[in-house]
């Protein structure tokens, strides 16, 4: 069965990495010039962080003071990479321009939930990372607390 499903599995693998459209090397737009690798890297890092929470519920490590900041940590980094992700594709999908004017008489054009969607984007993907690394910052200062304890 094992053996199996390890066949499957790779073949799918072959056919995702055959499947995709051609992507020119460098293009003077940004949807095209590294917007694929950015896309991936947001998701392999929100995987990496979903790991690394299933590790700590796992190992029933969420108990030690440190670990629990890592935990709040890892969440809001995974929430971050998605929110990333959604904010990327609504900016590369807006049809029209979305600030008006010139100078101090700039405005912003507001019509429609994509409009909206994607501002909404833009302030998280700028908060959620501050509130991310106050927590993993807290678990570091913890587990050198704990590590300054323990030595004699």
């Amino acid at each position: 069965m094992l053996r199996r499903s390890a066949g499957i599995l790779c073949g799918l693998v072959v056919l995702v990495l055959m499947a995709p459209r051609l992507a020119l090397a460098f293009e003077m737009r940004w949807e095209a010039q590294g917007s694929y690798v950015h896309q991936m890297a947001h998701v392999a890092f929100a995987i990496a962080m979903v790991f690394l929470i299933l590790e700590i519920r796992g190992n029933e490590l969420r108990g030690w003071p440190g670990f629990t900041s890592l935990f709040w940590a890892c969440l809001l980094l995974v929430w971050w990479n998605l929110d990333a992700v959604v904010g990327h594709a609504l900016d590369w999908s807006l049809l029209y321009q979305v600030i008006l004017g010139q100078g101090l008489d700039r405005r912003l054009l507001m019509n429609d939930w994509h409009t909206w969607a994607f501002y909404v984007t833009q302030i998280t993907h700028f908060l959620l990372p501050a509130v991310a690394f106050y927590f993993f910052y807290r678990s570091l200062k913890r587990f050198n607390r704990e590590a300054e304890t323990r030595l004699p």
